[in-house]
């Protein structure tokens, strides 16, 4: 595998002659061999008393949960948690299942398997909380979108007020600090299920908390007030806030850019010479 890898490399220094010679089905049948000699090797290193790295078994997972194979990731989820395995499963390993299932649940046209994977997310929350590990704002997040976005049913039967549980949930143990990605889903499904009063008021908590709305997010709010005829909710003061803020967000992001074109041209440069 070193010298199949070393070789593909190799090739890729040519890409500007030939940009054929490395395709999308080698570089996938590449990954595939590695993964599988992951899966191969993972057993084995108990019995020989070796360390794996800890990253190892957590590649594995995610690995494996980008391409739906969550038998074999819960498998190996079961082999971490046996007495004696080397690398526990710790708050990112719960974090990956969480976040793929929730993932997988969001790309799901049918229903019983949109509540099939929401459950087995909320068991893993439920078991992490049972083992002692404090969930971090990732974990929530992808609870909270989960919630306010798979498949647009749940707005219909309120798991809204459920996504507010976990953000008072995530405030209350003191879990972390709530962003701009834990109270934009919560928004959006309230916009879309006519309540605006309460979306009007989670803008308002998000900006208090030192966060800035996206301008997606803040346009939304903006149309369905003006559609209702309430703007009167929307406070100047508070709109001015979230005005400067993604004027300033907009102006970073374009330093960012600059400064990374320059690196590619250069980067070219040095290639071609």
């Amino acid at each position: 595998m070193n010298l199949l890898w070393d070789f593909l490399k190799n090739m890729l220094r040519w890409r500007h002659e030939n940009r054929d010679l490395v395709t999308t089905s080698i570089m996938s049948c590449l990954v595939k061999t590695l993964g599988d000699e992951g899966l191969a090797n993972l057993p084995r290193q108990k019995p020989r008393q070796r360390r794996p790295s800890e990253p190892s078994p957590l590649r594995l997972l995610q690995a494996l949960c980008r391409v739906n194979f969550f038998k074999r990731a819960k498998s190996i989820f079961e082999q971490m948690k046996l007495p004696g395995f080397r690398c526990p499963p710790d708050i990112f390993t719960y974090t990956i299942l969480i976040s793929s299932y929730c993932r997988h649940a969001l790309a799901t046209a049918s229903r019983k398997a949109i509540r099939r994977r929401v459950w087995e997310a909320n068991h893993l929350f439920r078991l992490m909380l049972f083992r002692g590990f404090s969930p971090d704002v990732v974990t929530y997040n992808c609870l909270i979108n989960e919630c306010c976005k798979t498949n647009r049913y749940f707005s219909v039967v309120n798991e809204v007020d459920r996504a507010n549980e976990m953000l008072r949930m995530m405030k209350d143990r003191n879990h972390g600090v709530p962003s701009s990605s834990s109270y934009s889903p919560i928004i959006h499904g309230l916009c879309e299920v006519g309540r605006v009063e309460e979306a009007v008021g989670f803008l308002a908590e998000l900006v208090e908390g030192g966060s800035v709305p996206r301008e997606y997010t803040y346009e939304l709010v903006r149309g369905v007030l003006e559609a209702e005829g309430k703007m009167g909710l929307l406070d100047k003061g508070l709109c001015g806030e979230i005005e400067d803020g993604i004027e300033e967000r907009i102006r970073c992001v374009m330093k960012v850019k600059c400064s990374l074109r320059r690196e590619r041209s250069v980067t070219a440069g040095e290639g071609c010479g």
